[in-house]
C-alpha cells in the first residue's frame, strides 16, 4: 500500500489539482461528493476577496471563501456557515479556478458569468440574513422569548 500524496505535493508537481468535494459547508455552490473542483497553486493564482481557497486546518484541508484579506491572514467562511475563521496566508495553498456542480454539468470558471452572478446573489442572501436576524432580535426584545 502506498502513502497518500498530499495536495501540497500535487500542487508542487502539477500546479493544479482536480478533486471531489466532501462536506456541506459550501452549499449550494458545491455539493457533497458530487461537485468536482479545480484548484491551482496560490503562487500561480493569488486569492482575492470572494475567491474560494483550499487551506490546511487541523491535519486536513478545507475549501472556503475569502471574505477579507488582511496583511498576514484571511477572514474566511463557508457559504453555508455562519462563523468566520482567521486563516494565516501561509496555510492557504490553492485558489479554486473552476468547478463542476455535478457529474453531468459543465465547468464553471472563476470570474465567468455564472461565478459573478453567484457571488452577487450570495451577497444579497447574506444581507437578507442579517436583516432577518436584526428583526428577530428586535421582536424578541419587544415581545419577550416564546410568550
Amino acid at each position: 500500500m502506498t502513502d497518500p500524496v498530499s495536495y501540497e505535493a500535487l500542487l508542487r508537481r502539477d500546479g493544479k489539482v482536480i478533486t471531489h468535494v466532501v462536506g456541506d459547508s459550501m452549499r449550494p455552490l458545491l455539493r457533497d461528493r458530487e461537485s468536482i473542483v479545480i484548484v491551482e497553486d496560490v503562487k500561480r493564482v493569488p486569492p482575492q476577496k470572494g475567491d474560494v481557497v483550499l487551506y490546511r486546518a487541523g491535519g486536513g484541508y478545507v475549501l472556503h471563501r475569502v471574505m477579507r484579506a488582511d496583511a498576514g491572514d484571511f477572514l474566511i467562511r463557508g457559504d453555508n456557515t455562519l462563523t468566520y475563521e482567521r486563516v494565516p496566508k501561509a496555510d492557504v495553498i490553492a485558489t479554486m479556478t473552476g468547478y463542476y456542480r455535478g457529474p453531468h454539468s459543465r465547468m464553471i470558471a472563476r470570474g465567468g458569468f455564472c461565478d459573478r452572478f453567484y457571488r452577487a446573489a450570495l451577497r444579497l442572501i447574506r444581507l437578507a440574513r442579517r436583516v432577518q436576524a436584526r428583526i428577530r432580535r428586535a421582536a424578541r426584545s419587544l415581545f419577550g422569548r416564546g410568550r
